[in-house]
């Protein structure tokens, strides 16, 4: 893989990792890996291997194309309304009620009036 792609699984890994509220340590445990060596691979020093990815995904509940898919968000123009919500689905799972509740108060209240 090239360098911009490996950039943006090293910056995906991290920010799904987030998403599911855990510290490099926890994931670490997770992975049955060493937290020096986690640290390593997320902070891009070293690269993931694809049964490392795979193993990632299974832990954070995603799938592979989410932590490969290097499609920035702002050059996503041409995407149908339809695939721009479904790549954002899996995020929902990782949401507390309470963050669920302020989203839909947000597409309720405050969407309407940003068009």
């Amino acid at each position: 893989m090239n360098e911009k792609v490996m950039i943006q699984v090293h910056e995906n890994i991290k920010k799904y990792r987030k998403l599911n509220n855990m510290t490099q340590e926890k994931l670490a445990a997770a992975l049955e890996m060493d937290p020096q060596y986690y640290a390593q691979l997320e902070r891009g020093e070293r690269n993931f291997s694809l049964e490392k990815i795979v193993k990632i995904c299974s832990v954070l509940h995603v799938n592979v194309e989410d932590i490969v898919d290097i499609t920035p968000v702002e050059n996503s123009g041409n995407e149908s309304p339809a695939r721009k919500l479904e790549r954002l689905l899996p995020l929902m799972d990782t949401l507390s009620e309470k963050q669920m509740l302020v989203l839909e108060k947000f597409i309720k209240e405050i969407l309407p009036y940003l068009k």
